[in-house]
C-alpha cells in the first residue's frame, strides 16, 4: 500500500495513479529546495507536495499520522539568506546571513505563537503545533480550502457584489478586533493575506501573521513592512507611530478595491496630492454611508481615522454616522475655531507662548521613543473629543518621538471598558479615571507624586488640599465643580433676586420653596440646610413648584435646556465654607519607563492654563471649573461664576462623608 501526496488515502502500489483523486505518485520535490514529498517532520507529520511558496515560507500538504488528518505545514525558509541541497532535508545558511536568520526565524515562531493565542477564532487559523527541525522551523495549522481575496477579485473582474466586499470586510474587521485587544497590530492587511474558505459556509480567514508586532514592542529592529495602495504613510519610516490606524487603513483600502475594482493610489502619493476619487464618485450605486466609511479608514492623516475597528465595523454595519472626509475637517475647524472664541484671546496668546517655551525647552527634556495609549469617556461629535485630539496633535510636534494613540468611548459603556483593562492588568498609559474609585485603582494605577509635584501643579488653584480629599496618590483632578443655586427670576413663579450671593439664615429665604438635587445630594448638602423639595419641583417647566434648586455647577446645563425660557441668576451660598468638589479626574497606568515618562509629561500638559480651557466646559455651559490659575481667574470673570473670584479663600475640599 501507499499513500498519495495529494489526498493521502491509502492505495495498492499496482496503480499508476490515485484512484481517488487522479494524481500520479511522484516522490519528486517540483523545486529542488523543497523537501520530498514523504519527508516526516517530528515524527508524525507526512509531508505532500508543496502546494504554496513566499518571501518567508513554504506551505506542504501534510498528512497527520497521530490524529489521521490533513493538515498545512509552513517551512520557514527565506531563498535570500538560505538554501538545501538536492535531496536533503537540512538547510544551509550563508555565515554573512547567520544573525539576520536567527532574527527572522524567531520572528516565525513569534507569528505562531500569535496564532496559536487565537485559535478559537473563526477568521484567523488554527495552528496545532510548532517546532525547529533541520536546522529551521516548522508550523502546523489547519489546511484550508479555497483561494486568496486576489485571486478572487481577478478571477471577478476587479471586484465583487457589495454584500460580499462588506462581509469579508466585516469578518477581517473580527479578527482586528481580536488582536489589537490583545496589543498586537497585523501591518500586513492586503487581499493576498485575506483567504476565502470554499465550505459549505463561507468563512474568511486573515493570514500571515509574520508581520505582527506587539504595539508596544521594543525591537531594535523593525521591518518595514510594504504593499503599496494598502499600507499607509507611517508604514514608510521606522518612526514608531504603529497602532490600530495601520490596519485599519489597509483593511479600508482594501474595501474600497473590492468595491470599486481599483487599487487605491500609494499613500505616500496621495500625501502630496490626493487625487483618489471616493467609492460613491467611481459608482453611483454604492451607498453614501458605506462610501464615507472606506474614505474616513483610508484618511491620510491617522487621526482621521476611526479610532479602533469597533467604530469601522459599527460605521459598516450603519450604526454609526459617517460623514464625508470634507464635512468633518471643517467641523474640526470651527470646533477648533471656538476654543480661541471661548477662552477669549489669552488663549491664543498662552498656546503660543507655551508651544515656544516647550520647543526652546525640547532639547533640555526631549522624551524617549514611546507609543502611549490614552483612554477618556466623550461621545464622538463632543467637545472634549476634539480638544484631545487638537492637543495631542500638539503634543506629537512638540515631542516627535512620542506617539500618542487616544480611545474613546461612550459614556455608558466607559467604567466597564477600564474594569475589563484593569482585570486584564492593561491599563492604558494615561486614562480618564473618574469612573473608578481609589480602591479600585490601589495596585494597579501608577503613582502620581511626580506630577503633583511638578511647576504645572503647582500653578493650580486648590491641588494644596489634595491630602485632605484623597486617600491615595493615584488620581489627578483637572477641574472642580461647586455649589450653586438656580433662580428663576423671570415667569410666572419667578423670585425677585438680584445679588449674586446669599444668605440662607436670612428671612427671606423661609417662605420660599427650595428644590434639592439628588443627583448632587451630598455636595448639597455639605453647603445647603433645612427642608427641600425634590429637584423635579423645580425642574418642571410647566409648574415650577420650587423657584430656586440647590445644584452643582455640573447641572448647569440641564438646568439650561430643561427651562430655556425663564432667565436664571446663578448664586452662591454666603458661609464660612463652600465645600467644593475634585472632578474631572485622570490616571497612569504602569507601562515601561518610556510610557510611564511620556504619559506623566502628557498629564502636566492637561494641567496647563491652554489646555485647562480646551478641555473644561464653557462658561455658558457649566460644567468643570479649571484648577489652573490664569483658566480659573478667566472663567470665574464670567457672568454665573462672577462670585467665586470672591470665594475662593472658603473653598474647601474634603473626603466625601
Amino acid at each position: 500500500m501507499r499513500r498519495c501526496f495529494s489526498c493521502f488515502r491509502e492505495y495498492e502500489e499496482a496503480y499508476a495513479v490515485c484512484p481517488f483523486c487522479g494524481e500520479p505518485y511522484d516522490e519528486a520535490p517540483a523545486e529542488p529546495v523543497h523537501l520530498a514529498p514523504g519527508t516526516v517532520l517530528a515524527r508524525r507529520y507526512v509531508l505532500g507536495h508543496a502546494v504554496g511558496a513566499g518571501g518567508f515560507g513554504i506551505v506542504y500538504r501534510a498528512w497527520d499520522e497521530k490524529l489521521a488528518s490533513v493538515v498545512a505545514v509552513k517551512e520557514f525558509f527565506v531563498s535570500r539568506i538560505m538554501t538545501r541541497a538536492e535531496g536533503e532535508t537540512a538547510v544551509i545558511v550563508a555565515g554573512r546571513s547567520a544573525e539576520e536568520f536567527r532574527y527572522r526565524k524567531d520572528r516565525f515562531l513569534a507569528e505562531a505563537r500569535t496564532m496559536a493565542r487565537f485559535g478559537q477564532h473563526r477568521s484567523i487559523p488554527n495552528v496545532f503545533e510548532y517546532f525547529e527541525e533541520n536546522g529551521t522551523a516548522y508550523i502546523v495549522m489547519e489546511l484550508l480550502s479555497g483561494q486568496p481575496l486576489n485571486e478572487m477579485l481577478r478571477e471577478r473582474g476587479g471586484k465583487l457584489p457589495r454584500e460580499l466586499a462588506v462581509f469579508i470586510a466585516q469578518e477581517v474587521g473580527e479578527a482586528l478586533k481580536s488582536l489589537h485587544a490583545a496589543g498586537i497590530i497585523h501591518r500586513d492587511v492586503a487581499p493576498d493575506n485575506i483567504f476565502i474558505c470554499s465550505d459549505r459556509e463561507v468563512r474568511v480567514k486573515l493570514m500571515d501573521l509574520g508581520a505582527a508586532r506587539l504595539a508596544d514592542s521594543t525591537d531594535d529592529v523593525i521591518d518595514i513592512i510594504l504593499k503599496p495602495g494598502y499600507s499607509p504613510t507611517e508604514q514608510y519610516d521606522n518612526a514608531g507611530h504603529i497602532g490600530p490606524w495601520t490596519d485599519i487603513y489597509a483593511l479600508g483600502a482594501t474595501l474600497y478595491a473590492c468595491l470599486t475594482g481599483e487599487k487605491p493610489a500609494e499613500s505616500t502619493n496621495r500625501k502630496k496630492e490626493d487625487t483618489v476619487k471616493s467609492p460613491a464618485e467611481v459608482d453611483p450605486a454604492i451607498p453614501e454611508q458605506l462610501s464615507n466609511t472606506v474614505m474616513k479608514a483610508m484618511a491620510i492623516d491617522r487621526h482621521f481615522r476611526f479610532k479602533d475597528v469597533e467604530q469601522f465595523l459599527q460605521a459598516l454595519s450603519g450604526s454609526r454616522k459617517v460623514v464625508t472626509l470634507a464635512t468633518e475637517r471643517r467641523r474640526r475647524n470651527a470646533r477648533r475655531a471656538g476654543f480661541v472664541a471661548v477662552g477669549l484671546l489669552i488663549i491664543a496668546a498662552a498656546i503660543g507662548s507655551a508651544f515656544g517655551l516647550y520647543t526652546k525647552k525640547r532639547g533640555e527634556e526631549d522624551l524617549p521613543k514611546a507609543t502611549i495609549t490614552v483612554w477618556y469617556s466623550a461621545e464622538e461629535d463632543s467637545r472634549e473629543h476634539d480638544a484631545m485630539e487638537a492637543m495631542a496633535e500638539d503634543f506629537e510636534k512638540v515631542f516627535p518621538n512620542v506617539t500618542v494613540a487616544l480611545t474613546s468611548y461612550p459614556d455608558a459603556e466607559y467604567r466597564e471598558r477600564l474594569l475589563e483593562a484593569r482585570d486584564a492588568g492593561k491599563l492604558p498609559s494615561l486614562f480618564e479615571s473618574t469612573a473608578l474609585t481609589e480602591e479600585e485603582l490601589a495596585g494597579e494605577a501608577a503613582d502620581l507624586t511626580r506630577v503633583l509635584a511638578s511647576g504645572q501643579a503647582k500653578d493650580c488653584y486648590f491641588l494644596d488640599q489634595y491630602a485632605n480629599y484623597y486617600d491615595k496618590t493615584v488620581k489627578l483632578p483637572l477641574g472642580i465643580e461647586a455649589p450653586v443655586a438656580c433662580i428663576i427670576t423671570n415667569g410666572p413663579e419667578k423670585v425677585d433676586f438680584e445679588g449674586t450671593t446669599f444668605d440662607l439664615s436670612e428671612d427671606f429665604w423661609e417662605d420660599i420653596p427650595v428644590a434639592r438635587d439628588e443627583e448632587h445630594g451630598s455636595l448639597v448638602d455639605d453647603s445647603f440646610t433645612g427642608d427641600m423639595e425634590a429637584r423635579a419641583a423645580f425642574l418642571d417647566p410647566e409648574h415650577n413648584d420650587a423657584p430656586v434648586m440647590f445644584t452643582s455647577t455640573m447641572a448647569i446645563e440641564e438646568v439650561r435646556r430643561t427651562i430655556p425660557g425663564y432667565q436664571k441668576t446663578f448664586a452662591y451660598y454666603k458661609g464660612d465654607a463652600l465645600h467644593c468638589r475634585f472632578v474631572y479626574e485622570w490616571s497612569l497606568g504602569e507601562g515601561t519607563a518610556d510610557e510611564r515618562q511620556a504619559a506623566e509629561k502628557l498629564l502636566t500638559w492637561m494641567l496647563g492654563n491652554v489646555y485647562q480651557n480646551m478641555l473644561m466646559i464653557t462658561e455658558n455651559q457649566g460644567g468643570e471649573i479649571p484648577v489652573n490659575k490664569t483658566a480659573f481667574e478667566t472663567r470665574v470673570n464670567s457672568q454665573y461664576l462672577k462670585p467665586l473670584s470672591g470665594l475662593r479663600s472658603r473653598m474647601v475640599f474634603e473626603k466625601e462623608k
